[in-house]
């Protein structure tokens, strides 16, 4: 994959933005803004999915990092002091059995100041800023960013003004491609999964939604791919696991 090309003059160059929102530390508008451009597809997309590869690397490149001894002691002790005008009480340090442990935390903080450090240093670099996406209509869209494990990655787009369903599909191409293919399923709000058809398993997709689609394709239904025999699509229902799934959200 080519490195895309910016001005290096402006923190708010496309290409710096574009990593920003690869490192996904966009929030509110901005974040809305982004996810519009990324779904309009043109260089701002391309430069996303770039750096996405670039930050992978750097996150194999780092691996684990461990705490020192102390960390856990001294975060018990300061959670011990937090009481109105006592002393530290002292608190047995204990590795959390959810979320992040020590080492986990940690790589993810070293792997973000790593991202951020690439992003700075992308800023001192020359060259052609390139043309931001344009805008994808006035009436508000509907979309899905969902992914899964083995870089599995679903970007849906839904125009309600043009009836357009538009997908970005990555890494769900079936082992048996003979017999077998991705099929997209929509999961209403309390109901049952409706068959969208097969869909490819890489690059882009796009077609018109018949009336009964967009009735169903409404803010707070879901979008979910499961591996399903193309002999036999659509199907009532799925027959295989769900690979990636998130619910749609209004921009």
């Amino acid at each position: 994959m080519s490195e895309p090309e910016m001005s290096g003059d402006t923190p708010d160059d496309p290409v710096v933005r574009a990593g920003e929102y690869a490192l996904g530390v966009l929030e509110g508008e901005e974040r809305a803004a982004a996810q519009r451009d990324m779904l309009a597809g043109g260089e701002f997309a391309r430069a996303v999915e770039w750096w996405r590869a670039r930050f992978a690397q750097l996150s194999e490149q780092l691996g684990p990092v461990a705490p020192s001894a102390g960390v856990w002691p001294a975060i018990s002790a300061r959670i011990g002091s937090a009481g109105a005008g006592q002393g530290p009480t002292p608190i047995a340090p204990t590795t959390p059995q959810t979320g992040l442990a020590g080492w986990q935390l940690a790589g993810v903080l070293a792997g973000t100041a790593a991202a951020a450090a690439a992003i700075a240093l992308w800023i001192a670099t020359p060259g052609v800023v390139p043309t931001p996406a344009g805008p994808v209509g006035a009436e508000p869209q509907l979309i899905v960013e969902a992914s899964g494990e083995d870089n599995r990655r679903l970007v849906t787009r839904i125009d309600p003004a043009t009836h357009t369903l538009t997908l970005r599909v990555a890494g769900l191409t079936p082992d048996d491609t003979a017999s077998q293919s991705p099929e997209l399923w929509v999961v209403p709000e309390g109901g049952a999964p409706v068959s969208l058809g097969l869909i490819p398993g890489e690059g882009d997709f796009a077609r018109q939604l018949t009336a009964t689609e967009k009735s169903l394709l409404v803010e707070g239904a879901t979008l979910a791919i499961t591996i399903e025999e193309r002999a036999s699509a659509p199907h009532p229902a799925p027959t295989t696991p769900i690979l990636v799934a998130a619910p749609l959200t209004k921009l």
